[in-house]
C-alpha cells in the first residue's frame, strides 16, 4: 500500500507541473486525419451488406437508458436500434444500427444483447452457455470516417440489470471512452471531485473485449479538467499478471472484467479539492493497429470511391468452456473474409485467445447461462459521429450448424479438407471431386429452407457423364430419408468471387466462375445433414514445359431465414509434368509356379523435369486371366539419383498363391513425392503347368531256368510285374538298360534281357532301350500309367537262355529312366 501511495504522489507532482506545459502544444499541434478518397453512403452500404440473420425477436436493443440513481427510465436515447429487411434504406438483410452517423448528437451509446427469457430464474432463449463450447459471428461497419467513433465490445454478461446493462457515472449512462462497458468515464468527460467507483460503473458480472479505435491518456489538469484517462497504461506494478503496461499504441484490442474492481485506478491532482480521474488496466495479449472504421487500410486513387462491398468487416468470437475448474478460453478472429466468404490474406487478420474465469461472471452456481451481446459508444474528445452497424451472421443458441469441404483426387485417391496444410498435388487427367458437406447440431430453432451457392473451382472441365450429371446432392427428407437430387452441366451459371488484392492495403478485385444454386429443406433435428459432391477433370493451363498451376479455394454459401454461413474449398495443386515409364524387358513371360518374375524399364518425366532424389513408390497390382483383381498391393521403394532426368527399376515378384497354366496380367505404376502417377504398364506372365513324373518299380523274378530248356528261348516274367509312371501335365518315355543277370556263385555265368515288342521285334537292354512312352499331356489331375498292363506272356522284357549255365540263383539290376518329353 505505502508503495502505491507513493507511485500516486509522483503523478500528481507530475500532473501538476509537466501537464499544465505540455498540454497547450498537444491542443496546438494535434494531427488531422485527411481523407481524400469518396466514399459511398450509407444507404449503398445497406444495399451491400453481406447476407445474416433474420433476427426475428432472438435479439433486444434497448430504446432508453435508465438512470438508476434517480430511476429516470429515460435518461439517456439510444442510438441502436433494428432495421429489418424491407424497411426504408434498406432491403438486403436485418440491420442493428448501435451508433447513429446521421445523428447530431455527439454523445451516442447503443448496444443489443442475445433476448433471454426468465423463468423463476431459469435462463431460456438466446443466452450463452458457459459450460459449452459457443461461437459468435457478426459483420459490422464502422463507418466512413477516418476519425470515426470511439469504439465497441463483446461483452458476456450476467448483471442484474439484464438488458440495461451499461456504462454508467453515479447511475448515469455515460458514452465516450467507455465503450458502453466501462466504469470511470463521465457523462462531461470532465474530472470528479467526488469519488466514483469505476468497478459499480462498469457492467456487472462481466468479462469484455474492447475494440477501441483511441487511446485516451489526456490526463485532468488545473488548466484541463478532462477525464480521457481510460487507456493510460504507463504505470508500473510489482504482480501485473497479464495486466499489460506500455503496449497502448493505437487503435486497439485488449480485455478485463469490467465490473471487477481490480480493473480501475484511481488518479487525481489539486490537492485541495481532489479532482479524480480514472485509468483501466488492460489485459493481454493486445492486438495494436487493428481497423475498425469503413475503409481502414484499403488504398484507392484520389477520383475513385471505395466500393461498399469493403466497408463490410468480419468478426468471429470462439469461446470454449473450462475442462475443470473456471478457466475458459475466448477467443476473436477479425478481419478474416470478404462479405462472399473469401478468406484475406494473413497479414489482414488479427486473433487472439484469452484465459477468462468465469467465476467472476456465475461465481460458484451450477447456472452457467449468461447474457451476450455488444456496446458501443463514441464521444470522448478526439472521436466524431460515425455509424456502427452489424448484420449477425450466428447467434449461440438459434442454430449450430457446422460446414465442411474437401477436395479429393479421385485419381490417386488423396484427400484435402478444409484448414488442413496438407499440399494436395494433382495432375492433368486426374478425376476432381469437391464435396461440401452441411450438418445440423443443435438449437432453438429449425435453419429455414437453406440456398446454398456453391462456387466451382478453376482449372477443372464438369463435363459430366452421358446425361449432363456432374454431381449430386443428397439429403434428409421431412421423414428422415435419405434422398438425391443429380445436379446437371445444365445447372451452371456465373457466380462472382472476390479477389484479394496483392498487397494488404489494395482493394479487392472481383471476377466470375462457374457454380450453381441448390436449395436443402430446412434443417431441425441433430444430425440432419447435406452433402454436395461435384465431380470434374484437372486441367490446367497448356505449356510444353513443366509448370504447377495453383487453383484457389473457392467459396460456398449458405442463405436461410436463421442461419448464414460459407466454407472454402481447399486449395490445390494441378502439376503437367508427367512420369513415364517404359519396360526394358519383355512384357509376357512364361515361368513356373514359385518363380520369381521380374519387371524391367526406365523412369523419365515428359516434359524434361528431373529427379528431386526422394524415393518413388512402385504399386504393382494382380489380375486373373478373367480380369478379377487379386488381393492385396505390392508396394515398393525405388532409388533414383537428384538431379536425373532418367532412372530405372527392376521390381521381382514371387509367383505364389497363383495357379498352373493360367495367365495372369501384372498392373504396374509408380508415383514420386509430389504424387505424380505414371502411366501403367500390363506385364503378361503365364505359369506353366503342373508337372509331376515318377516311377515306381519293385523287385522282380523271372520264371526257373530247367536243364532241358532250350537255347535261345526267352524265359517268362514270374509273377505280377508293376512298373507304374505318376505322371502330371506332361509328355513323357520309359527306357531301360541292363547288363543282364548273374550268378551269385560265380558272376562268370551270366544271361542277357531282352524287351519284346508287340511287332516282336526283340532289342537288347545291354543298350537303353525305350520300354513306353506317353505322347500327348494330360489335365492337371495326376495319372497313373501301369506298363505291364499292355504285356503279354510274350513280350515286355523277358530273360533270354543263350548260355548252358551253372544252376543255382541269378540276379542282376535293370536302370530305368524316365524323361519328359517335349
Amino acid at each position: 500500500m505505502f508503495d502505491e501511495e507513493v507511485d500516486l504522489m509522483k503523478k500528481r507532482i507530475e500532473f501538476l507541473y509537466l501537464i499544465i506545459f505540455l498540454l497547450p502544444f498537444i491542443q496546438l499541434f494535434k494531427p488531422t486525419m485527411v481523407q481524400a478518397y469518396s466514399v459511398p453512403d450509407r444507404t449503398s452500404v445497406y444495399e451491400h451488406a453481406p447476407k445474416g440473420m433474420k433476427l426475428n425477436d432472438f435479439v433486444t436493443a434497448p430504446e432508453y437508458y435508465t438512470n438508476t440513481k434517480t430511476n429516470d427510465t429515460t435518461a439517456f436515447k439510444s442510438s441502436s436500434k433494428i432495421i429489418r429487411a424491407g424497411d426504408s434504406n434498406n432491403d438486403s438483410t436485418d440491420i442493428i444500427q448501435l451508433l447513429d452517423g446521421s445523428s447530431t448528437q455527439k454523445k451516442q451509446i447503443g448496444s443489443f444483447w442475445g433476448t433471454v427469457k426468465d423463468s423463476n430464474g431459469n435462463k431460456t432463449y438466446n443466452y450463452f452457455d458457459l459450460s459449452k463450447p459457443q461461437e459468435i459471428s457478426v459483420w459490422f461497419y464502422g463507418g466512413s470516417k477516418v476519425d470515426g467513433y470511439d469504439g465497441f465490445a463483446f461483452v458476456l454478461q450476467n448483471d442484474d440489470l439484464g438488458d440495461q446493462a451499461i456504462s454508467r457515472s453515479n447511475g448515469a449512462p455515460t458514452a465516450g471512452e467507455t465503450l458502453g462497458v466501462w466504469g470511470g468515464g463521465t457523462p462531461d468527460n470532465k474530472t470528479t471531485t467526488t469519488k466514483l467507483s469505476g468497478a459499480s460503473d462498469g457492467i456487472q458480472k462481466s468479462v469484455a473485449i474492447e475494440f477501441d479505435h483511441y487511446v485516451n491518456k489526456t490526463a485532468g489538469s488545473f488548466s484541463n479538467s478532462v477525464n480521457d484517462y481510460l487507456d493510460y497504461d504507463k504505470f508500473s506494478l510489482s504482480n501485473p499478471g497479464n495486466i499489460v503496461m506500455n503496449q497502448l499504441k493505437t487503435s486497439h484490442i485488449a480485455w478485463n472484467y469490467p465490473g471487477d474492481t481490480a480493473t480501475y485506478m484511481e488518479n487525481s491532482y489539486n490537492l485541495i479539492l481532489n479532482n479524480y480521474f480514472y485509468n483501466i488496466t488492460h489485459r493481454g495479449p493486445v492486438q495494436n493497429n487493428s481497423y475498425f472504421t469503413g475503409y481502414d487500410g484499403l488504398e484507392v486513387a484520389n477520383s475513385e470511391t471505395q466500393d461498399p462491398r469493403n466497408g463490410w468487416r468480419h468478426l468471429k468470437i470462439t469461446y470454449t468452456p473450462p475442462t475443470s475448474g473456471t478457466t475458459a478460453r475466448l477467443s476473436y478472429l477479425i478481419n478474416d473474409k470478404f462479405p462472399d466468404g473469401t478468406d484475406k490474406m494473413q497479414t489482414s487478420q488479427d486473433s487472439k485467445t484469452f484465459s477468462i474465469d468465469i467465476s467472476k461472471l456465475v461465481g460458484t452456481s451450477d447456472d452457467k447461462k449468461v447474457r451476450w451481446g455488444f456496446t458501443a459508444s463514441t464521444g470522448s474528445p478526439e472521436s466524431s459521429i460515425a455509424d456502427l452497424d452489424m448484420v449477425i451472421e450466428k447467434m449461440p443458441s438459434i442454430v449450430d450448424m457446422k460446414g465442411t469441404s474437401q477436395i479429393t483426387d479421385v485419381t490417386k485417391n488423396s484427400s484435402k479438407t478444409l484448414g488442413s496444410t496438407k499440399e494436395l498435388h494433382t495432375s492433368d487427367g486426374d478425376e476432381i471431386k469437391l464435396e461440401q458437406k452441411l450438418a445440423y447440431s443443435g438449437g432453438i430453432s429449425e435453419s429455414g429452407e437453406i440456398t446454398a451457392t456453391v462456387g466451382l473451382p478453376e482449372y477443372v472441365e464438369y463435363n459430366g457423364d452421358a446425361n449432363g450429371v456432374i454431381g449430386k446432392m443428397t439429403y434428409q427428407d421431412e421423414d428422415g430419408t435419405t434422398k438425391t437430387k443429380e445436379i446437371n452441366k445444365s445447372d451452371l451459371k456465373d457466380v462472382t468471387i472476390t479477389i484479394p488484392g496483392k498487397y494488404e492495403t489494395d482493394p479487392p478485385s472481383y471476377k466470375t466462375v462457374k457454380g450453381f444454386d441448390v436449395t436443402i429443406p430446412s434443417m431441425n433435428a441433430i444430425g440432419d445433414n447435406s452433402n454436395i459432391e461435384v465431380y470434374g477433370t484437372a486441367k490446367g493451363p497448356e505449356s510444353s514445359t513443366p509448370i504447377t498451376t495453383s487453383v484457389s479455394g473457392i467459396n460456398t454459401s449458405y442463405q436461410a431465414d436463421n442461419y448464414t454461413g460459407d466454407t472454402m474449398s481447399p486449395d490445390f495443386v494441378i502439376d503437367n509434368e508427367v512420369l513415364h515409364i517404359e519396360n526394358t524387358n519383355s512384357l509376357s513371360q512364361e515361368l513356373n509356379l514359385g518363380d520369381e518374375v521380374h519387371f524391367q524399364g526406365n523412369i523419365s518425366y515428359l516434359k524434361g523435369s528431373t529427379f528431386d532424389g526422394e524415393e518413388l513408390l512402385s504399386n504393382l497390382e494382380v489380375y486373373d486371366q478373367d480380369g478379377n483383381k487379386l488381393p492385396g498391393v505390392q508396394k515398393g521403394d525405388i532409388q533414383v539419383d537428384k538431379g536425373a532426368k532418367t532412372g530405372t527399376y527392376d521390381i521381382p515378384y514371387t509367383l505364389n498363391g497363383l495357379e498352373n497354366d493360367k495367365t495372369y496380367t501384372f498392373k504396374l505404376k509408380l508415383s514420386d513425392s509430389k504424387d505424380r502417377i505414371s502411366n501403367t504398364l500390363e506385364y503378361k506372365v503365364k505359369i506353366k503347368p503342373k508337372k509331376n513324373l515318377q516311377l515306381e518299380v519293385d523287385n522282380y523274378r523271372f520264371q526257373t531256368i530247367n536243364a532241358g530248356s532250350k537255347i535261345g528261348e526267352y524265359v517268362k516274367r514270374s509273377g505280377d510285374w508293376d512298373i507304374d509312371v505318376n505322371s502330371t501335365g506332361t509328355k513323357w518315355k520309359l527306357s531301360a538298360q541292363s547288363t543282364g543277370l548273374f550268378n551269385k556263385e560265380d558272376n562268370s555265368y551270366s544271361e542277357p534281357l531282352y524287351f519284346i515288342d508287340k511287332d516282336s521285334n526283340a532289342k537288347s537292354l545291354n543298350d537303353d532301350t525305350l520300354i513306353a512312352q506317353q505322347d500327348t499331356v494330360n489335365s492337371d489331375e495326376s495319372q497313373n500309367t501301369d506298363i505291364t498292363d499292355a504285356w503279354s506272356e510274350e513280350d515286355g522284357i523277358l530273360l533270354k537262355n543263350v548260355f548252358p549255365n551253372l544252376a543255382g540263383d541269378y540276379t542282376g539290376e535293370i536302370k530305368w529312366t524316365l524323361s519328359e518329353t517335349l
